[in-house]
């Protein structure tokens, strides 16, 4: 959309709703640089005062309310004669997403988004604004689960799913979830709420709404005067103590209900504590049985009051009048006689047809449900079966029946079950090489169920990790949308690292390239050439389980079996055998050269002269010429389970400050050894980064 600013201050970004009466887009806060939601007032009601002052009404009432599971309104105004109103920008789905993804909902879930409704009602209630909308599209679920409802005093415009009094243009509500009272026109009380959370609680919990119908008349009367199929008759696994809490909400008379929200959240505190309890049932007096008739016409009393009043018109001759009424006393009679004659056949009728309780079938096999109606007495012409996909119901089992389970019916009555043909069939999209969660939304816009995408991991050279190497159904292949489908995803290849100290250098190496890996740097260089022995190995050691082509490093001394090779030292000394004696002359000046060491071999060297000397040790040592000391620390990282972790690993010696030395990544246990050269006293360390974030910092000192 174009972008926009309202009232020099708010840019509006994109459309977020589109309601009856409003639009909601999400807009830039310019001056606090923060998101928000932004509510215009469509521009067809703008010159409807009723209309502008439920809007304002709606802002009013929010406004008054200050609850963590309430929108929070933060601004109201009019730009260019246009009304918004400025709210918090909740960034997740509305429960009406989640229930369409995901009904039925884990019963423990159900109670939790259930207890923070509550919450938020009881605020409301208690400073005596009530919702009168209650819905699971009001309801918003940020990324961390918390509830936020909406919409609070709103008066929305008549729509499809809305009853509206034309000449109040009061709103009485949406019609699946409002109360017997709204539909009535009756004045609206928290126990209003009470109902209509309760048609939410039974929707999150079956995925099924309590009354349907053509259209919102019928809905409406549905919520006056007929049973509704219970839940635990849809999903076995509702706990009684749950179905109990929903049963006494939608009980139809208001004083049967709870008496308010607190008493609604205590009962769903205990729920899972006390699960097994005797079913609810409402008394009798609360059986809300409403009769409906027709209003009567405006000037209906003035015509019957001015019936008296007409001018007579001029009398009949007295020998008509006798004709006439002596002629209509005939046909009365007969009238009478055939009418009295058909009344008493059709009341006979009425009267000798029983009642029958038509069984709950829903949830079995067609012809386990037709075979139950036929045992209490209906035909099988009087039963109706209709075929329509389902994506919650396996095909032929009954969904749904009409009328519905456990309500009494003459038994001439026609039964209608609707059976599941199974869950329609698309086209399995291809979804290789793509990255995971790229592809599980991908499969989510073609209409299977997050809860169904599973993964599995498997070892490629080819495909980069964390994309899709395959799917099971394959793509291509006509599947299910409630099909289970299993994505594997690529995972580095791993290997161990060999047995290499104390190895010849060749076959070190031999060893590293057979187990996949990758031959590093040899130290010291001028050793490479005499087969010498490895003494350390690094970034990792023997044992480890690393990527494979991982570079391996080693450390090397002098092989006692191979016969060093006489050199002169920078002193002009010569070094004498493996035992590390050194002695050297520069201009007749007696010294003792330095040593540096590694591991647990000691080098002796005796010089004359100023000049440094370096002599391999014998067992396992490396000495350096110079005055630094190698000091090792170990590093471990256990990356979680899911996207892979990126390791970086810097470290601080006397050779240079943020040396990478470490930059992987992995998704398992893995461990480095890594080596800081540096001078006594002087100061060092190693920094370990997790995703571009510093984790630890190992200081070290020389």
């Amino acid at each position: 959309m174009t972008s926009r600013i309202l009232g020099g201050r708010y840019r509006l970004e994109e459309t977020i709703g589109d309601g009856g009466m409003a639009v909601v887009y999400r807009a830039v806060d310019t001056l606090l640089d923060r998101v928000v939601a932004v509510k215009m007032l469509r521009s067809q009601f703008v010159e409807d005062e009723e209309f502008v002052r439920r809007f304002r009404q709606e802002a009013q009432a929010a406004g008054r309310l200050s609850h963590p599971n309430i929108v929070n309104v933060y601004d109201v105004g009019i730009s260019e004669g246009e009304q918004y109103i400025v709210m918090e920008y909740v960034d997740g789905p509305t429960l009406k997403d989640v229930i369409i993804e995901r009904a039925p909902l884990p019963v423990d879930e159900v109670i939790d988004i259930s207890k923070q409704i509550c919450s938020a009602l009881q605020h409301a209630h208690d400073l005596h604004v009530i919702h009168r909308d209650i819905k699971p599209h009001n309801i918003l679920l940020n990324r961390h689960g918390q509830v936020k409802v909406a919409d609070f005093g709103i008066a929305r415009a008549a729509t499809g799913h809305t009853i509206a009094d034309r000449q109040a243009t009061s709103v009485l509500g949406s019609v699946h979830y409002f109360s017997p009272e709204q539909a009535r026109g009756a004045p609206t009380t928290a126990k209003s709420d009470i109902y209509s959370l309760g048609i939410v609680m039974y929707e999150m919990l079956t995925g099924k709404l309590p009354f349907d119908g053509n259209s919102p008349v019928s809905v409406a009367l549905k919520h006056l005067r007929e049973p509704f199929v219970e839940p635990r008759d849809l999903n076995k696994s509702i706990p009684q103590s749950v179905e109990n809490i929903i049963l006494r909400c939608l009980v139809k008379a208001p004083e049967g209900r709870y008496d308010n929200m607190a008493a609604v959240k205590a009962d769903l505190d205990t729920a899972l504590e006390h699960p097994n309890v005797p079913k609810f049932e409402p008394a009798l007096d609360c059986d809300d049985k409403t009769i409906v008739i027709p209003a009567m016409g405006e000037h209906m009393g003035d015509k019957l009051a001015n019936a008296g009043t007409q001018e007579s018109k001029p009398k009949m001759p007295r020998w008509k009048r006798i004709g006439m009424v002596t002629g209509i006393a005939v046909l009365a009679v007969a009238a009478l006689g055939l009418g009295g004659y058909a009344a008493i056949v059709l009341v006979t009728n009425l009267m000798t047809v029983p009642n029958v309780e038509v069984p709950s079938v829903v949830g079995k096999p067609a012809a386990k449900a037709v075979s139950a109606l036929e045992a209490v007495g209906f035909s099988r012409n009087q039963i109706v079966e209709k075929l329509e996909p389902n994506l919650h119901e396996a095909k032929g089992i009954v969904y749904e029946q009409s009328p519905p389970g456990r309500t009494q019916v003459k038994k001439t009555r026609d039964i209608t079950l609707y059976v599941s043909q199974g869950a329609p069939k698309v086209a399995m999209p291809d979804v290789t090489n793509e990255p995971f969660d790229q592809a599980k939304q991908s499969l989510i816009s073609a209409g299977f169920s997050a809860n169904n995408i599973t993964e599995q991991t498997e070892q490629s050279t080819t495909v980069p990790t964390g994309q899709v190497i395959s799917s099971n159904p394959p793509a291509g292949t006509s599947v299910p949308l409630n099909a289970k489908i299993t994505l594997t995803v690529s995972e580095e290849k791993y290997v161990t690292v060999p047995k290499l100290v104390g190895l010849p250098l060749q076959q070190a190496e031999a060893a590293i390239q057979a187990a996949g890996l990758t031959v590093g740097s040899v130290t010291p260089s001028n050793l490479v050439n005499q087969d010498p022995l490895v003494s350390y190995v690094y970034p990792y050691i023997e044992g480890d389980s690393v990527p494979a082509g991982s570079t391996i490093n080693m450390y090397v001394v002098s092989n006692p079996s191979v016969a060093p090779d006489n050199s002169t030292s920078n002193s002009n000394g010569s070094d004498q055998g493996a035992g590390g004696n050194l002695t050297g002359n520069s201009g007749g000046t007696n010294g003792t050269g330095n040593d540096t060491e590694f591991g647990n071999g000691v080098g002796n060297s005796v010089g004359n002269g100023d000049g440094n000397a370096t002599t391999p040790p014998t067992n396992n040592a490396v000495a350096n010429a110079s005055d630094e000391q190698p000091h090792s620390v170990q590093v471990t990282v256990d990356p979680p389970k899911g996207p892979p972790t990126d390791v970086e690993i810097m470290i601080d010696d006397a050779r240079g400050t943020g040396q990478v030395v470490v930059n992987q990544r992995i998704r398992r246990h893995t461990s480095w050894q890594e080596v800081l050269y540096l001078t006594p006293g002087e100061k060092g360390d190693v920094k370990v980064y997790e995703n571009g974030q510093l984790v630890r910092d190992y200081p070290v000192q020389g």
